[in-house]
């Protein structure tokens, strides 16, 4: 088990640019080894690259290969999942200070395209208690979580629902911990809102389930990997919504994005039976999960939304306006698992 005295204070690290509303964070000015899930992933990768410019150690938890040519220049070693058993687990993260988690499934079972086995939400759940007990037996000091915004209010949604186990479970494994809870990113390659901008190109009506208003706070990426790799050297434990400057209502997203990039999109309110239908004929013909059910759902009671104070930077409007030669140009699809 490491304590304070074993730690060589070396070099500070930059502020957050927004803290956590109500408190004050101390850093630890030294370099550390983190363990990272997924170090080529969508968010991990940037969070990988942060840790790396702050002159971090950084190995990564992963069952993929690097990519190449690899964005880390071969300075992240891999560390495969292997059955998300313990004690492997706990080999692996030896000498680790940190753990920096993103694990998780979008789908709770195969999305279309997908042949083979399909890890649940329930089998994620399991597999990240595994993490965090492996993360305690192997002396780790601190984790940094990657929840979702609005985890735990719909027991019948299993992804908010599986957030909120896996929440009770950091915050009971009696490590420092600061748990993120973004909403929804954007940046390079993303998946819902390059799929909006995709359809804001094509489509003259873009559906949307009826009913009262309901919003979303999306932050960029990058920012979000700043963060993440600030609450690394944060001493406290805490749990913080990551949310950008914008909040749009999610019908004028759709209005904005269609304007910037000058596509003839505009949404049309139907009931959420009507959605999902039209969602599920569009991913079969176009062979990509675009929607599923639980998010069109998810969508319509208001889970992409936050009140909290932005920690993002970065505008989202800002970003499509910067971008509007190239998002949406095609149709984003999920790595396959």
């Amino acid at each position: 088990m490491h304590t304070d005295e074993d730690y060589l204070w070396r070099t500070p690290h930059r502020p957050l640019s927004a803290r956590p509303q109500g408190v004050t964070i101390q850093w630890y000015c030294y370099l550390m080894v983190i363990a990272l899930t997924g170090a080529w992933s969508y968010s991990g990768g940037p969070i990988a690259s942060a840790l790396l410019r702050a002159g971090h150690t950084v190995v990564s938890l992963t069952s993929r290969q690097p990519p190449e040519p690899d964005p880390h220049l071969g300075q992240v070693r891999r560390i495969p999942y292997g059955q998300f058993r313990v004690p492997e687990l706990a080999s692996g993260l030896a000498d680790v200070e940190v753990l920096v988690c993103g694990y998780w499934v979008r789908h709770n079972q195969a999305p279309v395209g997908h042949r083979g086995h399909w890890t649940s939400h329930a089998e994620a759940v399991s597999r990240s208690s595994a993490l965090i007990e492996a993360a305690k037996q192997a002396g780790v000091r601190r984790l940094v979580w990657t929840s979702i915004a609005n985890p735990g209010l719909d027991p019948d949604l299993s992804y908010y629902e599986g957030k909120a186990q896996v929440e009770k479970m950091v915050l009971g494994s009696g490590l420092k911990a600061a748990i993120l809870r973004p909403a929804c990113f954007f940046g390079r390659n993303g998946i819902l809102l390059d799929n909006i901008a995709w359809a804001a190109r094509r489509l003259p009506l873009v559906p949307i389930p009826a009913g009262p208003p309901y919003w979303i706070r999306p932050i960029h990426v990058d920012d979000f990997a700043e963060l993440a790799a600030d609450a690394a050297v944060s001493h406290e434990s805490w749990t913080r919504d990551a949310a950008g400057p914008d909040r749009y209502e999610f019908g004028e997203l759709i209005r904005d994005v269609a304007s910037v990039v000058g596509g003839p999109g505009r949404p049309i309110r139907l009931p959420l039976p009507a959605c999902r239908m039209l969602y599920a004929a569009a991913s079969r013909v176009f062979g990509e999960t675009i929607l599923t059910s639980d998010e069109l759902k998810g969508l319509s009671r208001n889970r992409l939304d936050s009140t909290e104070d932005p920690i993002g930077t970065t505008s989202l409007r800002t970003w499509l306006v910067e971008n509007a030669a190239d998002v949406g140009q095609r149709l984003a699809r999920e790595p396959k698992r």
